[in-house]
């Protein structure tokens, strides 16, 4: 067949293909792919359903070499943190991108020593193999594909593998002069900056989708944020205090540094419930949790009325066991702000370990209404994937379910 003949058949296998659903392929059943096409390739080694882990950090990838069109750095780091956001749903404690970037350095790449010092159990590495995009005229691929594997760090077994290579296609099979023009069109819609967010999106979430999520926890960080794609941003004025610096140098994944900047806020000002609360929240994150609660409980006394101190102090209390403290504290969070998400999910957690499924239900709908309102639908999907276990236990909670899933997929018709 000439190249003449074969372009329209090639067009319109990848027309079809491009918008066929993903097929999944699980290679721990024996299953096989068919064509290799649109497939998500993975697999759960016995190792991580004997064990499952907590905690996962995200490493940053590598990338193939050659790679065509060309990854870059950037490239990569857009899926590592579309990667990041999508196991934000499920219930495994996370750990900051830039924390792991600073201690990795500290480490000189030692990535036992890093998984160590964070205290997280499993990493997930990868490799980008393609990130760009094909435009031919009358036809156009977005691509993005990756190779991943989540091993256990303190022997490097492997736990869980996948890979994929998600696309979006552009154009039509050109007939006649107005085909081509519409071809054209097509195609060039395909390529916008959009459309490679959508896929990178669509890779992280498919792969994802295919961990398993076997456990209920709490979450650690009162005031961590929703991860955004990385843009640049505007050149800031150096801080101007301590406690500007501490901040900066959390925000960095320097928590030794920003630990002793807020020491030195403390000793400039005692009464800055700020430098208290920087001081606290840093050990809270390294899981030292009889040091950090005095330090909370010290900004708490100097800004009651501040949910983002009471969470913290709930937080710490919960990891110690002291429930019925933990739950007066993200009770008095509530108070203060009635859309405080993580107040709401936490308290969900320590009465489904509780065993009041019912009380939990209550709470979890609670987090999923609040994160939905601020945006964060990473973690209104996970509060809906609580609800949805607990109506497996025929706690009637359909109702609650239903809005909730109506609000997300109104969100996504929205942004598509």
């Amino acid at each position: 067949m000439n190249a003449a003949r074969s372009l329209p058949v090639i067009l319109a296998l990848l027309a079809v293909t491009g918008c066929a659903s993903p097929s999944y392929v699980n290679q721990g059943e024996g299953e096989t792919g068919v064509l290799g096409i649109n497939e998500v390739v993975f697999q759960v080694h016995d190792a991580y359903t004997t064990a499952p882990p907590d905690c996962v950090a995200i490493m940053p990838l590598t990338i193939k070499e050659p790679s065509q069109p060309k990854v870059t750095p950037e490239d990569s780091a857009k899926v590592r943190l579309s990667l990041y956001a999508h196991l934000a749903t499920q219930s495994k404690r996370e750990v900051r991108l830039e924390r792991i970037d600073h201690v990795l350095a500290e480490a000189k790449g030692d990535r036992k020593a890093v998984a160590e010092r964070i205290k997280c159990a499993a990493i997930m590495e990868g490799e980008v193999t393609e990130y760009g995009t094909v435009f031919l005229g009358v036809y156009s691929r977005v691509a993005v594909g990756i190779d991943l594997k989540l091993v256990r760090a303190a022997d490097g077994v492997v736990l869980w593998e996948g890979r994929h290579t998600a696309a979006s296609h552009g154009g039509t099979i050109p007939l006649d002069p107005i085909g081509v023009a519409m071809g054209v069109a097509d195609a060039a819609s395909n390529v916008r900056d959009e459309q490679i967010l959508r896929v990178t999106d669509d890779l992280a979430r498919r792969l994802v989708s295919t961990i398993p999520d076997n456990k209920v926890v709490a979450m650690d960080d009162p005031v961590n944020e929703p991860p955004k794609v990385a843009q640049a941003q505007p050149v800031q004025e150096a801080p101007v205090d301590d406690l500007a610096a501490g901040e900066k140098l959390l925000a960095d994944g320097d928590h030794a540094g920003a630990l002793v900047a807020a020491d030195r806020a403390i000793a400039a000002d005692s009464n800055r419930s700020g430098a208290w609360f920087l001081k606290g929240r840093v050990l809270m994150l390294d899981r030292d949790y009889a040091k950090a609660e005095p330090a909370i409980l010290k900004a708490v006394a100097l800004d009651r009325g501040n949910a983002k101190y009471l969470n913290a102090l709930g937080a710490v209390n919960a990891e110690k066991g002291a429930t019925d403290r933990a739950l007066a504290a993200y009770r008095m969070a509530i108070n203060s702000d009635s859309a405080d998400g993580f107040a709401w999910y936490n308290t969900g957690i320590i009465h489904f370990n509780a065993g009041d499924p019912t009380e939990a239900a209550d709470a979890f709908y609670g987090a999923g209404l609040a994160y939905l309102k601020a945006g964060d639908y990473a973690k209104a999907e996970r509060a809906l994937t609580d609800l949805k276990d607990i109506a497996k236990s025929g706690i009637p909670v359909q109702t609650k379910v239903k809005t909730i899933e109506d609000a997300l997929s109104e969100l996504t018709r929205r942004k598509t």
